[in-house]
């Protein structure tokens, strides 16, 4: 650390700091060199001639202060002696700065401060921020030190250069003043001008000396790169790097001690090692591991407290600060997910809730939650911040999806397919010999139709000619059910028939119609379209059998020429 004196003369500051940042080494050099009789080198050599420099300096000060006070005793004016005080001041600032420089280079950088005793000051929570925060910020200026060091050398060495320009040009000015005629008050003003000015040329001179010296030693001591970085790895690893390789060290004890200490818990009470508590008994396992994690804190400060590196102290401080920080925002959504783990939050195990427009059941309620869909392939696993959004309730006998693999269905268009496979996100279909993908979303949202469960319908309608009106009550419906359980025998359906009905519907414009309607088993699914046909070939057999007529549609034609007979005209339906 270095040290520095500010005065109220900038051609004296300068140099206050030049010896200031003397190193120590070289004083303790110098004493060796003197009690071993060796040789002292010319940097050392040019430290002590700048020692009695400073030193001759403060006499021509002193004596420069006795005559000002004895001209200060001869003046009247108020504003000439306002004026010589501020000098004399000034001057006495510049030996007040002067001689603290030498104590500072003879006593090896040593502070008289430390010996005078603090008054106690009240505390303030920003000034021990500020203490905690110092090692942080000691280090990045340590780290920089030496190259901001050589930058304010050589701009003080450019500012001196300066003041040595403007100091020549000054007394160039002087000298020719001082070699015309002038009268002997005016002769005696400039020559005492003339001494100051010379005077400051000597100390400017004297601080770019001084600069240049220290910019001179701050480059030969340079090192190399590789030198550099190998002293820098050798004091990590024995210093910070051996604290961390401790700390690291004892906090995978602690975790291997603690896991080891749980695993027989385990063994005790639910005769296995594994982590059934996550399910059985949640509240052990999450006090283990919340034990666990502080117990590592702790030790980790206790390691560094004891090894005693306050930055690593301070950083691990900091972060846990932040971390407290951070938990106002987060302590309420890790309050409610522990609500979800001890299984009184809004989704319990084994309940159904809704994800999507999907059915799911809760499997599992963890660190990652687990859904699962009995009728569907795949499942979710969802963060237990996603799934406190969510609301289960108990299930019964509810259906998790209209259909399975194999089933046959009738979709809102009219389509008719056969389900392939079912996902988590696709219905895959076979229409008519072609792959169709749904989205298990919107397939959820259609009318659809599984012909495969429960059984289904087929509804038809048939119609004969009312010249056999007669017999449309009585004969026709038991005659035609016939034919349709005949038909449907032959076909290998007939123990798929759950119900038939055939009733007389009402009396059409060209025939009298009669409602069919079959209830077939699921199994029949596959033959939806092919038991309508059969239904209308058992009809259409029954006719020609029976010798019914089966009525066309009439349509009258008016003609121009003829308008009283009506022409009766075929025409396809």
């Amino acid at each position: 650390m270095y040290y520095a004196l500010r005065t109220s003369s900038r051609d004296f500051a300068l140099l206050v700091l030049l010896f200031a940042c003397m190193p120590f080494h070289l004083h303790a050099q110098t004493i060796a060199g003197q009690e071993q009789g060796t040789a002292i080198d010319a940097p050392l050599q040019s430290a002590v001639e700048n020692l009695a420099s400073i030193q001759q300096s403060i006499e021509l000060k002193q004596s420069a202060v006795r005559d000002l006070k004895k001209q200060l005793k001869k003046l009247e004016d108020p504003s000439d002696k306002q004026e010589l005080e501020q000098k004399i001041e000034r001057i006495k600032n510049e030996m007040k700065g002067l001689q603290l420089s030498f104590e500072h280079i003879v006593l090896g950088g040593v502070a008289p401060s430390i010996l005078t005793d603090q008054p106690e000051e009240q505390i303030n929570w920003r000034d021990e921020v500020e203490k905690i925060s110092r090692p942080i910020l000691s280090m990045l200026k340590e780290l920089t030190a030496k190259p901001r060091q050589i930058d304010s050398l050589r701009r003080d060495i450019e500012l001196r250069q300066d003041q040595l320009k403007e100091i020549e040009q000054a007394l160039d000015s002087i000298h020719l003043f001082d070699k015309q005629p002038l009268a002997p008050v005016a002769a005696e003003a400039i020559k005492q001008l003339l001494t100051e000015w010379e005077q400051r040329r000597e100390d400017s001179q004297r601080a770019l000396e001084l600069a240049s010296f220290k910019l001179t030693t701050m480059r030969d001591e340079g090192v190399s790169w590789q030198t550099s970085v190998g002293k820098a790895f050798t004091e990590f690893i024995s210093g910070r790097g051996l604290t961390l390789l401790i700390a690291i060290i004892i906090s995978v004890a602690i975790w291997v001690t603690a896991k080891k200490l749980l695993t027989i818990y385990w063994r005790l009470l639910y005769r296995t090692p594994h982590e059934f508590g996550v399910t059985r008994a949640p509240l052990v396992l999450y006090s283990y591991r919340l034990a666990t994690a502080i117990t590592i804190v702790l030790a980790i400060l206790m390691v560094l407290y004891i090894r005693g590196d306050v930055l690593l102290l301070t950083l691990a401080v900091i972060a846990l600060a932040g971390a407290a920080l951070s938990l106002r925002q987060t302590l309420p959504r890790y309050a409610a997910e522990l609500r979800l783990l001890f299984g009184v939050g809004p989704v319990r195990e084994e309940e159904r809730l809704v994800l999507d427009g999907i059915p799911f059941t809760v499997e599992l309620v963890g660190v990652y939650s687990v859904l699962r869909n009995p009728a569907l392939e795949g499942v979710v696993r969802l963060p237990l911040r996603a799934i406190n959004e969510l609301t289960s309730r108990p299930t019964g006998q509810e259906p998790w999806f209209p259909c399975q693999p194999g089933d046959y269905l009738l979709l809102a268009n009219g389509s008719f397919g056969r389900v392939l496979r079912q996902t988590i996100e696709i219905v895959e279909i076979a229409v008519r010999n072609t792959r169709v993908q749904i989205p298990t979303k919107d397939f959820l949202t259609q009318n659809v139709h599984n012909l495969s469960g429960d059984g289904f319908g087929i509804a038809s309608t048939f119609g004969i000619d009312y010249q056999h009106q007669a017999i449309c009550l009585d004969s026709v419906p038991g005659l035609l059910q016939k034919a349709i359980i005949a038909r449907f025998e032959q076909a290998g359906l007939r123990e798929d028939i759950k119900d038939i009905l055939v009733e007389f519907k009402a009396a059409g414009a060209s025939s009298l119609d009669y409602q069919i309607y079959l209830i077939l088993d699921g199994r029949a699914a596959k033959a939806f379209y092919r038991a309508q046909r059969l239904v209308q070939q058992a009809c259409v057999e029954t006719c020609n059998r029976e010798g019914w007529v089966i009525p066309f549609t009439q349509v009258t034609v008016h003609s121009s020429n003829v308008v009283d007979e009506p022409e009766r005209v075929k025409g396809a339906p």
